[in-house]
């Protein structure tokens, strides 16, 4: 009988792995394909112009908006790249604050064509995430910029550590790296389903959801998409917006709470590896961590707020993909 148990877990846990990583690969191996042309034609350089004006409204030399376009297009890791590159042309060095912000903006607006299509395939509007992760990006560096020079403080030069400086690899080395990447995603998605199917058979996640409710509920985040939208606030979007879309596959998930869910995930999410990294690189924990989850949380009340007893014809119409609508409303005939 135990034999059996085992089986029927392992089995459980490795069929979820493959569906999820399949989804995401699907989305995310074209994109990757996609971006790194654009990153062969050196485009980058010209769009981030557009970005200028911007850039000094948050306290930011122009030349900074290489660095975040950079972000948005590719990666983090491209963003840190860009950073190097410019660094040394830049008249005068980038004091503690003014590097924190930058960080904070790419934490919160980075890695958008993979990302924004995970959460469209979840079930909200592409353009919208697009909208409100840029525009929040930026709110979130403007009144950063604000709050660090009105204080006077972290104006002292940062210094970069050049033990930090990312190469950019050939096709050969990219395309080995794209795969050892895609390996890793498949471990940890393995690992994140076994975790939590382990912590639901054994009682735990209900423990976890009962200490978090009052802080989430709030948020509008409801326990269907708790412990996935945990998983999107420690680890990244990639695996929060994954299970997502599994877990929408699997059962019945209203409109609001994937929105919501997404909302609090585009603000804040991998909390371990991108935020440590920004602040390894010489970003305050400050900005980094404190200011950038007061936000997050402000702006989702917010939205939660105005958006809560909105009709859902509506709501739907402003905010969730048609496809996703077309999918409930077959579910439901179903049952």
């Amino acid at each position: 009988m135990q034999t059996t148990h085992i089986r029927d877990f392992f089995y459980y846990v490795s069929k979820r792995t493959l569906k999820t990583s399949w989804i995401l690969f699907k989305l995310m191996i074209p994109i990757s394909i996609l971006i790194r042309i654009i990153q062969e034609f050196n485009v980058l350089p010209y769009i981030s112009n557009v970005l200028n004006p911007l850039m000094k409204v948050c306290g930011l030399p122009a030349e900074t908006s290489l660095v975040w376009i950079t972000s948005m297009v590719v990666n983090i890791y491209g963003g840190i790249l860009s950073l190097f590159a410019i660094y040394p042309s830049l008249s005068e060095p980038l004091t503690v604050a003014q590097l924190t912000v930058l960080l904070t903006m790419m934490l919160v607006a980075h890695t958008f064509p993979i990302e924004l299509k995970i959460a469209q395939k979840a079930g909200v509007k592409f353009i919208f995430m697009f909208l409100f992760r840029f525009l929040s990006a930026l709110v979130f560096g403007i009144v950063l910029s604000l709050i660090y020079s009105s204080l006077n403080v972290l104006q002292e030069p940062v210094i970069l550590s050049k033990a930090l400086v990312l190469q950019h690899p050939g096709w050969a080395a990219w395309a080995i790296n794209e795969v050892k990447n895609y390996a890793i995603i498949i471990a940890v998605i393995g690992a994140l389903i076994s975790l939590i199917r382990i912590l639901e058979i054994i009682g735990f996640m209900e423990l976890i959801n009962k200490a978090m409710r009052p802080l989430l509920k709030g948020l509008g985040i409801s326990d269907d998409v708790l412990s996935i939208t945990l998983i999107g606030l420690t680890l990244g979007i990639a695996y929060g917006g994954g299970l997502v879309i599994d877990e929408s596959n699997r059962k019945q998930i209203k409109p609001k709470d994937i929105f919501y869910s997404l909302l609090l995930m585009g603000l804040f999410h991998s909390i371990f590896e991108d935020t440590l990294l920004m602040i390894g690189i010489g970003g305050h924990y400050s900005g980094i961590i404190i200011f950038r989850f007061i936000m997050a949380c402000i702006i989702t009340f917010a939205i939660v707020r105005f958006t809560k007893n909105m009709k859902s014809d509506t709501f739907n119409r402003l905010f969730i993909t048609k496809n996703y609508i077309k999918k409930l409303k077959t579910k439901e005939q179903t049952i």
